[in-house]
């Protein structure tokens, strides 16, 4: 789930306890000291909410990244094993359409950390360093690793077990599976320009 299914689901939570709390106050007899409280608590939650929602928007997504994209920067975070933190690899990523034209504005994106991933992006944040914009593309034909079903179930499990109670994973992060061999860097490509009618 992306940030902004969060930030959908969050509205939309909230405009539910909101319908209850038209529900309480306008068809029900509870006593008016809850019909109150009720009503004080709603209210006090919308800057909450507020702050929350704008929190959300920036951080990183943890979506799949575009097919095609210009990369302008990354930071790799290693993993930390004394403190039992798993490694972070996030991109600054603008997405391109099928003729390398840049569509939206430019996001930031998470990926695990790998030492594949690490490799092809130290060699992007390099070229980038030299000058050069770098274009990167997920081939959706490169196949993933085989797992057998129980060893798929066991892993699942396993990073799913980081983000419960007691566990050092980040609230809300899906579990997503990304293997670096879909990723290539190149050159970026110019776009596709029109031809001039003769």
């Amino acid at each position: 789930m992306n940030m902004t299914y969060v930030i959908l689901s969050l509205t939309v939570s909230y405009a539910l306890v909101a319908a209850l709390l038209a529900y309480l106050l306008l068809l029900t007899r509870i006593h008016w000291v809850m019909k109150v409280l009720a009503t004080t608590a709603t209210v006090a939650t919308i800057p909450l909410v507020f702050w929350g929602v704008g929190e959300l928007r920036g951080l990183p997504s943890d979506g799949d990244i575009p097919r095609s994209f210009r990369m302008l920067w990354a930071q790799m975070i290693e993993p930390n094993a004394l403190q039992g933190e798993e490694g972070r690899v996030y991109l600054w990523l603008q997405a391109l359409d099928s003729e390398n034209y840049p569509v939206g504005p430019p996001r930031a994106y998470q990926l695990p950390y790998s030492d594949d991933l690490i490799v092809k992006v130290n060699a992007a944040l390099g070229l980038i360093s030299e000058g050069e914009q770098i274009q990167g593309t997920i081939d959706i034909e490169e196949k993933l690793p085989e797992y057998t079903a129980e060893a798929l179930a066991e892993e699942i499990d396993e990073e799913l077990g980081d983000t419960r109670p007691g566990g050092e994973g980040t609230v809300g992060e899906r579990v997503s599976i990304f293997d670096p061999s879909m990723l290539t860097f190149d050159t970026a490509a110019a776009p596709i320009t029109p031809t001039k009618p003769q």
